[in-house]
């Protein structure tokens, strides 16, 4: 359960972030080892562009357990952002330690699509933009089977067990962002044909 509904979190911590924050501080306070907790105070703080104590919370959560992939993904992504930072004194050395994290992550997920895309954003993010486009064709090479979300147990009757396939599948994200890159270089022709290979509505 923990892994299907992961990606709701920071969703749900943003439309409630001031009306639990005391809430979310006592438990911080109370269970300072627990995973679950870590993460979501990670969350909050990279919701307000505090990236190095989001780094921190997660670092903590890593310390806990190193072999999970979604620790390994927040770490990872919390040092992408701390990187781009204008205080930061050795960038590089921070690009390099967030991508030893997300290659982690790659492992742990066993070179998931998923996992493959957010390595392809990290490196666009930072300007490498040549391993990037390798990466985002990896992803558009990788059959995603779907895995539908499932019915939480506070959903309420209206919520269909049945819902809509196609959530997991990063083809277009990845599509995009390579017609980016490509239309940033100058191969126009080559970022159309990308957008008409994955992006057309057929």
């Amino acid at each position: 359960m923990f892994k299907s509904v992961h990606y709701l979190v920071p969703l749900v911590v943003r439309s409630r972030l001031d009306k639990h924050k005391k809430f979310l501080q006592e438990k911080f306070v109370k269970h300072e080892d627990c995973i679950p907790v870590l993460l979501i105070k990670g969350h909050q703080f990279t919701m307000l562009s505090q990236h190095q104590a989001a780094a921190s919370c997660y670092l903590k959560a890593y310390k806990l357990m190193p072999e999970n992939a979604l620790v390994n993904l927040c770490v990872g992504t919390a040092l992408i952002n701390l990187s781009l930072g204008l205080r930061l004194n050795n960038k590089h050395r921070c690009v390099l330690q967030a991508l030893a994290f997300l290659y982690n992550n790659l492992r742990l997920s066993e070179n998931s699509q998923e996992s493959l895309y957010n390595l392809a954003r990290a490196y666009h993010h930072v300007g490498l933009v040549s391993v990037a486009a390798t990466y985002y064709e990896k992803v558009l090479a990788v059959h995603q089977q779907d895995h539908p979300i499932p019915k939480l147990p506070n959903d309420g009757p209206e919520i269909t067990n049945d819902p809509k396939p196609g959530y997991c599948d990063l083809k277009r994200e990845a599509a995009y962002n390579l017609h980016l890159v490509y239309k940033s270089s100058g191969s126009v022709d080559l970022a159309r044909q990308v957008l008409k290979d994955h992006c057309s509505i057929k």
